[in-house]
């Protein structure tokens, strides 16, 4: 169900959650363009163009990227299927999870491999990457100085295209405080090695949409979630439990109330998904207007405490960052020399 004052790109997201369009909201080839354009920094120009491809015709250089991405896809692929060969517990976790729900896969590759490891098998993981020639590549520190303590600075292949993230949790505080790794593989399905159950799936797109404050950046977590909801059953009873018990509650009803107002049946949903939640209101026009400048340092801290956390929690998290001020944590994984 969309409303009138959700936007005049409000077509372009229900083309890339698979929706239909309702009469008289067909999106133009102008409008699709100029969406394409807005997109095309903050989702890539591949998955910007990817639900108007019909209409928007591609960039000479769409090409060449394309073909990378599909590369990048499979040496991923590779990476994950020798690691688990060498017995090494390992889920593929965010990009490259989420990239099944799209077609072509690649489309939605963007970076980093991100592969979640239980803690105590980190370390054995770092030195078979080690033993592969992969090395550590520091990366910029917050403004805080704070690097997480469930994640780590990537390691790099030695032809340089593949980037390992490990994560000993599924994402950073306040999710890491309320769900381990040993639950995400207790209840990973089985087939291909493995994948993280589909409510998990879930919990990580929710986590991330929040620790990025619904930024425009966020949003590509945002389609994950949609499509996800769509096309898989997910145990919402599960996130619902385990987004309360994280302190992840308005975010949960920022981000799912504004799913179903671009159109997401709520019967996908969680349970009462409420689309007249002020900052669902407000993340639907955002993304239906496109509204792609990143919040500033005041907007994030309001959205901190109005959009994305129970206020225990955005205490426990400011607690969590002069922790990491004062004793910074050096983000090396774990067993690196």
């Amino acid at each position: 169900m969309t409303r009138p004052d959700d936007g005049r790109f409000t077509g372009w997201w229900r083309r890339a959650l698979g929706l239909d369009e309702p009469p008289g909201t067909t999106i133009s080839a102008a409008l699709a363009s100029e969406a394409v354009a807005l997109l095309s920094p903050v989702l890539g120009p591949l998955l910007a163009r990817w639900p108007v491809a019909g209409l928007v015709p591609p960039a000479p250089s769409e090409a060449a990227e394309a073909a990378y991405r599909r590369l990048l896809l499979a040496r991923q692929a590779e990476i994950l299927a020798e690691l688990r060969a060498a017995g090494l517990p390992v889920l593929a976790i965010k990009g490259f999870d989420a990239a099944r729900l799209y077609d072509p896969p690649s489309v939605r590759i963007l970076g980093d491999l991100d592969l979640l490891v239980p803690p105590r098998q980190a370390g054995a993981v770092v030195q078979e990457l080690k033993r592969r020639g992969f090395a550590l590549e520091t990366s910029p520190q917050g403004a805080l100085g704070v690097t997480s303590d469930v994640s780590f600075h990537p390691m790099v292949s030695p032809d340089g295209l593949v980037s390992v993230d490990l994560h000993t949790a599924l994402d950073a505080y306040p999710l890491s405080a309320v769900l381990g790794a040993e639950t995400v593989f207790a209840q990973a399905t089985a087939g291909d090695g493995g994948r993280i159950a589909p409510h998990h799936a879930a919990l990580a797109a929710l986590s991330n949409a929040a620790k990025e404050r619904f930024a425009p950046y966020a949003w590509r977590h945002l389609l994950d979630l949609g499509r996800l909801a769509l096309r898989e059953s997910v145990d919402w009873p599960a996130v619902d439990r385990v987004a309360v018990a994280a302190g992840l509650g308005p975010a949960h009803a920022t981000l799912f109330g504004a799913l179903h107002r671009l159109g997401v049946p709520p019967q996908r949903l969680p349970a009462h998904p409420d689309p007249e939640f002020g900052p669902a209101r407000r993340l639907a026009r955002d993304l239906g207007q496109l509204r792609t400048a990143a919040p500033g340092r005041l907007a994030k801290t309001v959205r901190e405490a109005g959009w994305c956390y129970a206020p225990a929690t955005v205490a426990r998290l400011w607690r969590f960052r002069l922790a990491g001020l004062l004793r910074p944590r050096s983000g090396r994984p774990p067993g690196l020399d």
